[in-house]
């Protein structure tokens, strides 16, 4: 078991040393997310258990724009834009929006006491990627990754690299793809 996590950690971190311009990018905060090509607007399925242990997909979300973000305990990047994520979460409180991020490679045990360490008061659904097959389905290639999903469940944008969430530039593209009609872009 311990092996095993050793591996995953390892096969991480070469992906983070193969692309680290995009694992450390943005690192003064706001950059501009990048849209999604359309041939890629189609995000592949995400069934995973929260740390309640309940299974959570993106269909549990339907009708919200959804910030969905790949992160690890281990990578100082993902931990920095975590306050960030709470922060627009709590701007947004009432509209159409959450937040969902996914931790990659990670278990339970792992994560809930990163979490209980932390004390940043996150209130999102935080899910668990033991295994890795949704990262790699979502083509996540350096931590931290986060797709910006449209109400009508199309991938619009991705951020590899640290990003300022609560941004007022990130918090207006939120919320006009939240008002967004489903015959939209």
């Amino acid at each position: 078991m311990k092996n095993r996590t050793v591996l995953r950690r390892a096969a991480i971190v070469l992906l983070v040393l193969v692309f680290p311009a995009g694992a450390y990018a943005a690192g003064t905060g706001v950059a501009a997310l990048s849209p999604v090509p359309p041939e890629h607007a189609s995000p592949p399925a995400l069934v995973l258990n929260d740390l309640n242990g309940d299974q959570r997909s993106l269909a549990d979300f339907s009708g919200k724009v959804l910030l969905v973000n790949f992160w690890a305990t281990w990578c100082p990047p993902c931990v920095k834009e975590l306050p960030s994520m709470q922060a627009v979460r709590n701007r947004l409180a009432g509209e159409p929006f959450e937040v969902i991020a996914v931790n990659v490679g990670e278990d339970f045990d792992q994560v809930k006491k990163f979490l209980n360490l932390l004390d940043a008061g996150l209130d999102y659904p935080v899910l668990l990627d033991e295994n890795l097959v949704t990262t790699k389905n979502w083509k996540v290639r350096a931590l931290p990754t986060t797709y910006i999903i449209d109400a009508q469940g199309r991938a619009r944008y991705i951020a590899t690299g640290e990003r300022d969430f609560d941004a007022p530039e990130v918090v207006s593209m939120i919320r006009a793809l939240a008002r967004s009609e489903p015959s939209d872009g």
